[in-house]
C-alpha cells in the first residue's frame, strides 16, 4: 500500500523521518543508505527517497558519491574543528548585531524560547528527546533572530543543521554537563545586552560540545 502524505509532500515526510533516525542514532555515522530497501520500508517511490536523501546531503547529514550512493555522514575531526570555528565566528557576529538591532519583540521571543527549552526534558527513554532538540534549535535561532540580515540568518541555519549530527553524538557523552545553566546564562547575558559576555558564553557553549565529542573519539581510537 502506498504511503499517505502527512506533511506538505511525501519527500518532506521521508526526509523528516530519516533525519530523526540519523539524529537519534538509529543510523550510525558512515552507514550506507540503500535507496531500494528504504523505498520498500517507507512505502514510497525510489525518486522520493533519492530526493529526501539529496536534501539531507545538503544539510550535511548524508554524503553522496557517484557509484557509491548515499551514506550517513562520517564523524570527521578536521571537519568538526573547522565547522566549530566558523559557527563560533558567525554566532558572535549575529549576537553583536542582534543586541544592537533587536527590539522588545526580539527579547520576548528569546524569553519564550528559553522558557520552552528549560521546561523540556533533554532525554526520553535514555536518548535525546526530539522535543528538546526542537526547543534547543528554536532557542538558538531566537537569539540570532535579532540580527536583521536574512543572508546571515540563512547561513547560520545551514551551519546549525550541519552540526546536528555531531551534537547528537556529543550528547551521549555529556551527562555531567550542566547545559541548562549554559543556556540560562546565555539568555541572561543577551537580555542584559552584555555583548562581550554573551559572545564569550556562546563561544564556550559551542566549543564544549566539540571538546566532549573529540574526547570520546580520541578514547575510541585508543582502544
Amino acid at each position: 500500500m502506498k504511503r499517505q502524505r502527512v506533511g506538505s509532500s511525501l519527500v518532506e515526510d521521508v526526509q523528516a523521518e530519516l533525519r530523526e533516525e540519523i539524529l537519534l542514532g538509529a543510523r550510525a555515522p558512515g552507514e550506507r543508505l540503500l535507496v531500494q530497501p528504504l523505498a520498500e520500508r517507507l512505502r514510497v517511490s525510489l525518486s522520493v527517497v533519492r530526493e529526501a536523501l539529496t536534501r539531507l546531503a545538503e544539510q550535511g547529514l548524508v554524503r553522496s558519491a557517484p557509484q557509491l550512493g548515499f551514506a550517513v555522514a562520517s564523524l570527521s575531526v578536521a571537519d568538526l574543528a573547522d565547522l566549530t570555528a566558523v559557527r563560533i565566528d558567525i554566532e558572535k557576529v549575529m549576537i553583536r548585531r542582534a543586541i544592537a538591532e533587536g527590539d522588545l519583540a526580539w527579547e520576548t521571543s528569546v524569553v519564550a524560547a528559553h522558557h520552552r527549552l528549560a521546561g523540556t526534558d533533554p532525554l526520553l527513554d535514555g536518548v535525546i528527546n526530539p522535543a528538546w532538540r526542537s526547543a534547543h534549535a528554536d532557542f538558538h535561532a531566537a537569539v540570532a533572530s535579532g540580527c536583521a540580515s536574512p543572508l546571515l540568518r540563512t547561513f547560520r541555519a545551514g551551519l546549525y543543521d550541519t552540526a546536528e549530527l555531531y551534537r547528537a553524538w556529543a550528547a551521549r557523552v555529556s551527562r555531567s554537563r550542566d547545559v541548562a545553566k549554559e543556556h540560562q546564562e546565555i539568555c541572561e547575558a543577551v537580555l542584559d545586552r552584555d555583548v562581550d559576555r554573551a559572545c564569550a558564553l556562546m563561544g564556550a557553549h559551542i566549543q564544549l560540545t566539540t571538546d566532549l565529542l573529540l574526547e570520546t573519539l580520541d578514547a575510541a581510537e585508543a582502544v
